[in-house]
């Protein structure tokens, strides 16, 4: 099955208006190319709108910088699944890389929306106010889709779902801790 505009976009408003539904559908086919094209869809539909409420679209170096602005995302796409994958090895639950691409290409979908608020942001405090708590709301939105994602390829349950997220965070959060722990036990017995 190709890439159709009809999958494409029924996807992509499956997963903004009924993302449980989506994740939890038995006859979706995994397209890595549906899912490549969701991912530069998002990061072309983003790096547009935001060029077009700053004004950098009439930049010279706007088409490099939006090249180059896909081909990260992609870059940090694949990296993403790349990291599940191995933290799934911790539950003993890996082997579904492409099932993995496939539904977290659809996960950042929410991002469309970061842009426009960045258009509120700037036009007074009450506003920037709005916007900040709509970014957060995203932001939770993403992370909730991602760990749908995770239960579906997985066949995990939601509180390990959450964990493959957050296992980063808090290991990345002691690891820094240490660090300056360390670093601080240094700098008191170099300084004696």
């Amino acid at each position: 099955m190709g890439i159709t505009t009809n999958n494409f976009f029924e996807n992509i408003y499956s997963v903004i208006f009924s993302p449980k539904s989506f994740f939890e559908r038995e006859d979706i086919t995994i397209s890595i190319r549906l899912a490549l094209a969701t991912i530069i869809f998002i990061s072309v539909i983003n790096k547009l709108v935001a060029g077009i409420f700053d004004k950098s679209i009439l930049n010279l170096m706007f088409i490099p910088s939006l090249i180059w602005h896909v081909i990260l995302t992609i870059i940090l796409w694949l990296l993403t699944a790349l990291f599940f994958e191995y933290i799934a090895k911790i539950f003993d639950r890996s082997g579904n890389l492409n099932k993995l691409l496939f539904f977290t290409a659809f996960a950042p979908i929410p991002y469309i929306f970061y842009a426009p608020l960045n258009l509120i942001k700037h036009s007074g405090d009450l506003f920037y106010m709005i916007s900040v708590m709509f970014e957060i709301i995203i932001y939770i939105w993403i992370i909730c889709l991602y760990a749908m994602s995770l239960k579906t390829v997985y066949k995990i349950t939601n509180a390990r779902a959450f964990m493959m997220i957050f296992i980063p965070f808090i290991s990345t959060f002691f690891a820094i801790y240490w660090m300056i722990c360390f670093c601080s036990k240094i700098w008191y017995i170099f300084s004696m």
